[in-house]
Parts: C-alpha cells; sequence; structure tokens
C-alpha cells in the first residue's frame, strides 16, 4: 500500500469524526443555554438557591415534627425533674 491510498482510507474517518464532534459540541451549547436560562430561577441575585414549592412543603412539614419532638422533649425533660426532686 502506498501513502496515497492509506489516505483515501483515512480521510473519510476523519471527516466522519469532525462531523461528531461539530454535533457534540452543539449538543453541549444547547444544553448549557437550556441550563442558564433556568438559572435565575434556581439562584437569586444575591447567590442564595431558591426553594422549590415541593423543597418548601416538605421543609416545612419537617420543620413541624421536629418540633412537636423538642415540645414532646420538654414535657418528658419537666417529669423527669420533678420526679428527681421528690
Amino acid at each position: 500500500m502506498n501513502f496515497g491510498e492509506v489516505l483515501k482510507m483515512v480521510i473519510p474517518i476523519l471527516v466522519v469524526s469532525i462531523g461528531w464532534l461539530l454535533g457534540q459540541v452543539s449538543s453541549f451549547s444547547n444544553r448549557l443555554i437550556s441550563i442558564e436560562s433556568k438559572l435565575p430561577a434556581l439562584i437569586t441575585s444575591e447567590g442564595v438557591p431558591t426553594d422549590s414549592p415541593l423543597s418548601a412543603e416538605k421543609r416545612a412539614k419537617l420543620r413541624e415534627d421536629l418540633q412537636k419532638e423538642i415540645n414532646d422533649l420538654n414535657v418528658r425533660l419537666r417529669l423527669l425533674e420533678e420526679r428527681g426532686k421528690r
């Protein structure tokens, strides 16, 4: 085989590879634009992440449950202190 024949076989592979690479760059660019367009909804201008309605609801429920547990523990602690005084 001479160099000309090898070059004829390699050029189509290179063209396809470059086409694939350009497609990937384009896809990456589109994904990046999509993420950047959603970014203001996720982060405030001060750089603080915003809550989605679901996470805010779950956090409120968790806070309520923790507050109930703290209140129950306070009652138990008072009862134990009262028993200790007798």
